[in-house]
């Protein structure tokens, strides 16, 4: 070879070169454009998905760079596209997977790197559905269904054991695929055989060699009635215009919270009534005779509801309810009558009516009741005493009315001074101890000895401050105690006492 032709073939060997080492310094191969999010764990047959912000354009994939295989379906990504979400369901066997989106063409990652590690376990969750009520020999249909947790497609193996509430085996099936993807249910019938409550409670037993954990239902309850409602009213075989009725709604089971609701040809006849053991009841007056639907409904804390109805007769007004007000140590009080009444006056009435119903005592003015209770709290006024009763059993509603005259009350105190009676010459007596409030009215109780006794009998105030008599001599000592009135409201306190001196 000639020289010259040598030297232009290592100058186009060197130019060769030269490019192929500025090919290789510019590979954007090792530069992540797209930052890759995804979950970091799943289980067996778990639809995942992963997604590519700020992609770079092109048709991309899914992948693991180490293996080259492909998850999902590819993404023909435009230019300016924000991000591309790559979706797929996990493999059936535990494994661990590192995931990049990459370029189809190039295999190469235009992401980072998540990896991905599928367990072999698969949760589950159980539920039981039964009907909410039942009736006492009729079949209903109880459903279990087992759900593979994650949203896994894993339709879970094994049986279902239904129990009570005590545990005790009710029984046991096998399960069949659905009704949707990752699940599988058994139901059985079952048939009730007296009122009240049974519970339910499934529990998934795997089979052998199945993915799925076992896991059990809430409990669930079947209230069984004769009629197969959750609720039923009552009320008197009779009723009447103007009498009241007590009506009760009865709800099943006896520990439900919540509240019932009564009403008359649908309209609302009460408030909410809170549920009390099963039970709400409500006061009512029928105001017209004929034939009406009484009805009531509930509703529960959680949720739940139900109602019932029945078409019952009211008949026209009976007789008026009597009511008898007795004040004891006096008499029976007459509807109508005035009394007077001294301030002070504290007693409790008793009362009666034809109808059996309570009586109740309201009243305007100075005095106050509480229950059958009655006090007088000044000695002036008038009070209007007014006797409520509700009527029923046949009789009708009525209120009697008193009035009540107000005087001033009699004082009374609480004093030390003896009875009246026979003393020792000589001998000291207390008629009113130290610090003593006088009268019940607040007034101090002024001492004196009657002027034709005072030769036989002295006061005396000691430091203590009591009020004590000296008896000097034998004969009579008669001492009054008095203390002022208070106008319009307590009346003057007199006292007195006779001892003879012996």
């Amino acid at each position: 070879m000639k020289l010259s032709a040598l030297r232009r073939t290592v100058g186009v060997l060197a130019s060769l070169t030269l490019v192929t080492g500025a090919i290789a310094i510019a590979s954007p191969a090792a530069r992540a454009n797209g930052v890759l999010t995804g979950p970091s764990t799943a289980t067996v047959s778990q639809l995942v998905a992963f997604t590519s912000t700020s992609p770079s354009a092109g048709n991309m994939a899914l992948l693991d760079p180490s293996t080259g295989a492909q998850y999902g379906s590819r993404q023909n990504i435009g230019l300016g596209d924000p991000s591309a979400t790559f979706a797929f369901t996990t493999q059936s066997s535990a494994q661990t997977l590192s995931l990049c989106v990459a370029n189809v063409s190039t295999s190469v990652c235009d992401t980072n790197t998540v990896t991905l590690t599928i367990s072999a376990t698969v949760a589950t969750t159980t539920a039981i559905s039964a009907p909410n009520t039942a009736i006492i020999g009729t079949p209903i249909t109880i459903t279990s269904t087992v759900t593979s947790a994650g949203g896994s497609s894993y339709n879970p193996r094994g049986q279902i054991r239904i129990s009570d509430a005590n545990n005790a085996t009710i029984t046991t099936m096998g399960l069949t695929d659905g009704p949707g993807a990752g699940q599988s249910y058994a139901y059985f019938r079952w048939t009730p055989q007296t009122a009240g409550t049974a519970y339910f409670i499934a529990t998934f037993v795997p089979a052998a060699g199945t993915l799925a954990t076992g896991s059990s239902s809430n409990q669930d309850s079947v209230i069984t009635t004769p009629s197969g409602s959750t609720i039923s009213i009552s009320a008197p075989p009779t009723l009447s215009v103007g009498s009241p009725v007590t009506l009760t709604a009865t709800v099943y089971p006896v520990t439900t919270a919540g509240s019932v609701g009564f009403t008359v040809n649908g309209a609302p006849i009460s408030a909410s009534i809170p549920i009390t053991n099963g039970s709400a009841s409500f006061t009512w007056t029928p105001n017209a005779a004929g034939q009406i639907t009484l009805g009531a409904s509930y509703t529960t804390n959680l949720g739940g509801s139900g109602s019932t109805s029945e078409v019952i007769t009211v008949s026209a007004a009976t007789a008026s309810d009597v009511i008898t007000l007795t004040q004891p140590g006096w008499g029976t009080w007459t509807n109508g009558g005035t009394y007077n009444m001294g301030n002070g006056s504290n007693f409790t009435f008793v009362a009666s009516t034809l109808s059996g119903a309570a009586v109740t005592l309201t009243e305007t003015g100075p005095c106050q009741v509480k229950g059958l209770n009655f006090k007088v709290n000044s000695g002036s006024g008038t009070c209007n005493l007014k006797a409520i009763s509700a009527g029923g059993g046949g009789y009708s509603g009525v209120t009697f009315s008193y009035n009540v005259n107000l005087v001033p009350g009699i004082q009374t105190a609480t004093i030390a001074a003896p009875p009246s009676g026979r003393v020792k010459v000589g001998r000291v007596l207390v008629l009113e101890s130290p610090n003593v409030l006088d009268t019940d009215a607040g007034q101090n109780i002024s001492w004196k000895v009657k002027k034709n006794t005072k030769k036989r009998c002295k006061l005396l105030y000691p430091d203590s401050g009591s009020v004590t008599l000296r008896i000097k001599s034998k004969g009579n000592c008669i001492v009054l105690g008095t203390a002022r009135g208070v106008s319009g409201q307590w009346e003057p306190f007199k006292t007195s006492r006779k001892y003879v001196g012996r």
